[in-house]
C-alpha cells in the first residue's frame, strides 16, 4: 500500500514532492495517516492573452512551504477532541441546572457611583449540602447590588442575607421536578445538536470537518493524495460524532 502510494506521489505531485500553499489559507498542521509531507499552495489561474512562458517562470520561482500531512490531521484530531471536552462541560452545566456554583459568573453587577463589575470580581459562589448556594460578597457595600443582580436573572432564586454575616447570602434551590427534568432533557438535546451540526459554532463537529475539507480542497497536486486526506478527515469526524453520541446518551441517562 505504502509502496504504490509513494510511486503515485513521486509521479504526480510537484517536482520536489510538494503541494503549494494557497494564498489566504492559514497554515494548519495536521496528522495524516501517511509518511509523506507536502505544502499547500495557490492554484494557478490561467490568464487569457497572457505571457504563458513568463507566467510559468513566475510560478516556478514562487516559494513553497512544506507541511507534514500527519501534523495536519493531528491538529484536526486535537480540535475534535476539544469539541468533545467542551460539550462535556456544557452538558454538566445543563444537568446541574441551578445547582451549578458557576451559575452567576456571567452576571454584571451595577455598583455604586455608576460602576459596573463582573460577578466574580465582587463575590464567590459555593454549594452547600446540595440544597443551597452560598454567595460570599467581598465588600459589604456591594451586598445589595449582588442581590439585585441575582433577582434580575429570572431564575426564580431568592437570595437571603445571613443574620450573622451581612456578606453571606443563602440561595435555596428548588427541588427537582418532572417539569425540570423535561426542560433539562430538551436543553441537552439542543446542546447536542448544536455541537454536532451547527455551522456557526466553532466547536461543532460539522464546522470543524468543513474547515479542514475546505483547506484540503485548496491545494494542487495528486487528486489521489488529496482524496486520501479528505477520507482521513471524514474518518475523524465519524469517530468523534460517535463519541458525542455516547456522551449524550450517558448524560441523558443521568437525568432520567
Amino acid at each position: 500500500m505504502f509502496r504504490s502510494y509513494r510511486t503515485l506521489f513521486s509521479r504526480r505531485v510537484a517536482r520536489n514532492g510538494v503541494l503549494k500553499r494557497l494564498s489566504g489559507v492559514p497554515k494548519i498542521e495536521v496528522r495524516l495517516f501517511t509518511n509523506s509531507s507536502y505544502a499547500l499552495g495557490k492554484k494557478k489561474k490561467s490568464r487569457k492573452g497572457g505571457n504563458k512562458k513568463g507566467e510559468q517562470q513566475q510560478e516556478e520561482n514562487e516559494p513553497t512551504e512544506e507541511i507534514d500531512t500527519r501534523q495536519i490531521l493531528k491538529q484536526a484530531d486535537n480540535e475534535f477532541q476539544k469539541s468533545i471536552e467542551e460539550y462535556g462541560k456544557r452538558a454538566t452545566q445543563v444537568k446541574m441546572g441551578k445547582a451549578d456554583p458557576d451559575i452567576f459568573n456571567s452576571l454584571e453587577i451595577a455598583l455604586t457611583n455608576k460602576r459596573r463589575a463582573n460577578f466574580q470580581q465582587v463575590a464567590q459562589t459555593t454549594m452547600k449540602g446540595g440544597k443551597f448556594l452560598t454567595v460570599t460578597v467581598f465588600d459589604p457595600n456591594d451586598t445589595k447590588s449582588v442581590i439585585s443582580a441575582i433577582l434580575g436573572t429570572n431564575l426564580n432564586l431568592n437570595p437571603e442575607v445571613d443574620s450573622k454575616n451581612s456578606q453571606l447570602l443563602k440561595v435555596l434551590l428548588p427541588n427537582s421536578t418532572k417539569e425540570l427534568k423535561t426542560k433539562q432533557l430538551k436543553e441537552l438535546k439542543e446542546l447536542t445538536d448544536d455541537f454536532k451540526t451547527a455551522h456557526n459554532n466553532k466547536f461543532s463537529l460539522v464546522h470543524l470537518r468543513g474547515k479542514y475539507m475546505k483547506l484540503i480542497k485548496n491545494v494542487e497536486g495528486s487528486e489521489d493524495v488529496v482524496r486520501k486526506v479528505e477520507n482521513d478527515i471524514e474518518k475523524l469526524y465519524k469517530n468523534y460524532a460517535s463519541k458525542l453520541s455516547d456522551a449524550y446518551k450517558a448524560s441523558e441517562r443521568s437525568l432520567r
